[in-house]
């Protein structure tokens, strides 16, 4: 990355107590404990700075206790900001044990008179003893329920439970090495396995006749739709469901597809998954990977099953850490 700093477009900060006080920052290495962000972090864009002291000092003033892990008491969980590095707008996700926001007008009004740019403001409600940051319910309670970005000619509309990627000026050049390995031209269609909210199978559908998305999470697919009528883009169809599942499906309608295009998370493809696209036997493999290791395990199975990996591209989009992106492509063997 040209410049390594003020890159991740999402933060989310525990809320703790000590002496008293309301304390926001990050977990000690291997444990829960907080330790304070005194000044704001170097590796969190610009636009985040200030929001999560806000919404602390505010909720300090009105009375409202953090959330007491040990004892599942309390109220404030997590205080989360996501923000369009492009458009510069900005989200504010709190997350509370209880359903109820005390208070909740008056922080919204701390909120809008200090930071402008903010235009969303959600509550999620996490009433469960667990370490997950986010429940199932997440409500508007200001303003918009999504925040977008722009990643090339792309606009993206980003809601408080979307998967994006957090380092929006790598992830354009992820996506272009992704659409360059697919080499798509007007009449191939494309699976784009684990496709979130359709930010790839956007891409690539401006250069393939067809693309289909698959997706296991309703609200992504939701939101898939959404960018898709967002950029007029028609030649794009998401569907709710585990890859491993459709995609033998489709294989039995007759579906035929040129490339196909997978982003898990870090434990890689499901083995079925993986069988899927064996049998399909599409003319590339794109794999797009956040854990190396994951990756070499899937491309033996995939070598196996008649693909040759060509060429292994990192991207550096966690910079000064050891994490990498990797976008791989394979071709099946004649």
């Amino acid at each position: 990355m040209d410049e390594p700093a003020r890159y991740r477009n999402k933060v989310q900060m525990p809320v703790g107590e000590r002496h008293g006080k309301l304390i926001t920052g990050f977990y000690r290495p291997r444990s829960h404990d907080i330790i304070p962000a005194t000044e704001p972090c170097l590796a969190q864009e610009v636009l985040v700075d200030g929001i999560i002291e806000t919404v602390r000092d505010t909720a300090q003033e009105l009375g409202i206790r953090a959330y007491d892990e040990g004892k599942h008491r309390g109220i404030l969980r997590h205080v989360i900001v996501r923000v369009g590095r492009r458009t510069k707008e900005a989200m504010v996700i709190i997350v509370t044990r209880t359903k109820n926001l005390p208070h909740a007008e008056k922080l919204i009004q701390a909120i809008r008179e200090i930071h402008p740019h903010v235009i969303s403001i959600m509550h999620n409600i996490n009433e469960r003893r667990t370490n997950v940051i986010m429940g199932d319910v997440t409500r508007n309670i200001w303003g918009e329920s999504y925040i977008h970005e722009k990643i090339g000619d792309l606009t993206f509309a980003i809601s408080a439970r979307s998967f994006f990627q957090v380092n929006t000026v790598q992830t354009e050049k992820l996506y272009e090495q992704a659409l360059k390995y697919a080499d798509l031209d007007a009449e191939d269609i494309v699976i784009d396995a684990y496709c979130g909210t359709g930010s790839i199978s956007l891409f690539l559908a401006q250069g393939a006749k067809k693309v289909y998305g698959i997706e296991i999470v309703p609200e992504a697919v939701a939101d898939a739709k959404k960018n898709a009528k967002l950029n007029g883009i028609e030649n794009a169809e998401f569907v709710v469901g585990a890859a491993e599942k459709v995609m033998p499906t489709w294989k039995k309608d007759g579906m035929k597809p040129n490339v196909i295009v997978v982003d898990p998370p870090r434990k890689g493809c499901d083995e079925k998954l993986l069988q899927a696209m064996i049998e399909m036997a599409p003319e590339r493999i794109v794999y797009v990977s956040c854990n190396p290791a994951t990756l070499a395990r899937d491309l033996k199975i995939l070598e196996t099953g008649g693909f040759a990996t060509q060429e292994v591209q990192p991207v550096d989009m966690f910079p000064r850490t050891h994490h990498v992106e990797c976008v791989t492509l394979l071709q099946r063997e004649l």
